[in-house]
């Protein structure tokens, strides 16, 4: 009709998420495995704790990534931050291609670290450890009793040498009668074949017969929980602090204190894989490097 207003068109705008918004919905139209998902919602979650507050995609900027990961490098390790600096682009330049925001205007450098000896315990302290898990009561939500749990866990992570994630995913078929385990890792996708000592095989079979179950040391619990629970032992144990990773890097330097080489083998590395030093190695309980150069002699008298 003639002297109308214009009218605006029903246009919907999409609101601008949060990164941990964003993270949280990747998975939605990207085929990506669950476990690349969850890595992405933890960089957006300790990229918001760092910033104080929930961040739009669109308030990112290099000298704020930059800065985080700067800081990240204090206190993880050089693969880590690497790892998160990856996977916090990967969110940004995503969140780019949709239109939400600009992407990075240059290459983000993660500052270089000085090397850090990594830290673990001693074959003694692995052994209070387990002492102090044979103490304690209560049945676990799995069926056994908390302390042959825990003990169970803590001797087949000693011998398999695998990662958390692996050891409760570790189904009963694949440890034979003989102590032989075959399992191919979630995070490298190598296959690593173990053998587990007889005492653990024992400890195992007794408990399939006290409590049946598909997975040898199932955990339904969160992970917070089962760091939480672990804290615990490692107090009553009283040897140094640590995580649960000091006992994977325990059993990789024993393994590499044994017989030269045999650490890569148990972290289920690639031979001569320089991983294996630079973040599983604790030099400090493999003794000197070399035997040193002879003994000068002392200057002639007079």
């Amino acid at each position: 009709m003639d002297g109308a207003p214009d009218q605006e068109p029903n246009v919907y705008v999409r609101p601008i998420p949060t990164i941990g918004q964003f993270a949280r919905d990747y998975g939605v139209f990207r085929p990506v495995e669950a476990n690349t998902l969850h890595q992405l919602r933890v960089v957006a979650d300790l990229y918001e704790r760092w910033a104080g507050s929930p961040v739009r995609v669109d308030e990112l900027d290099d000298r704020s990534v930059a800065l985080w990961l700067r800081e990240l490098a204090t206190t993880r390790a050089p693969a880590t931050v690497r790892s998160k600096r990856s996977q916090i682009l990967v969110l940004w330049r995503a969140a780019a291609e949709e239109g939400l925001c600009d992407g990075p205007s240059r290459r983000i450098r993660v500052a270089p670290v000085p090397y850090r000896n990594p830290t673990a315990w001693t074959v003694a302290e692995v052994e209070a450890i387990q002492a102090s898990a044979a103490t304690v009561r209560g049945m676990h939500p799995c069926g056994m009793p908390r302390a042959a749990w825990w003990v169970l866990a803590i001797r087949l992570a000693w011998a398999t040498g695998l990662r958390w994630g692996d050891l409760v995913r570790l189904e009963v078929a694949a440890v034979q009668a003989d102590g032989r385990v075959a399992v191919l890792q979630h995070k490298t996708r190598r296959l690593v074949i173990r053998q587990v000592d007889d005492e653990t095989v024992r400890m195992l079979q007794q408990s399939l017969a006290e409590c049946p179950r598909a997975l040898a040391v199932p955990w339904r619990s969160s992970g917070e929980t089962f760091r939480q629970q672990f804290r615990r032992l490692v107090k009553m144990a009283k040897v140094r602090p640590g995580t649960w990773k000091w006992i994977r890097r325990a059993g990789i330097t024993d393994a590499e204190a044994r017989r030269p080489g045999a650490g890569a083998e148990h972290a289920g590395h690639a031979p001569g894989s320089p991983i294996t030093a630079r973040h599983y190695l604790d030099r400090t309980l493999l003794g000197l490097d070399a035997a040193g150069p002879s003994a000068l002699r002392p200057p002639a008298a007079g």
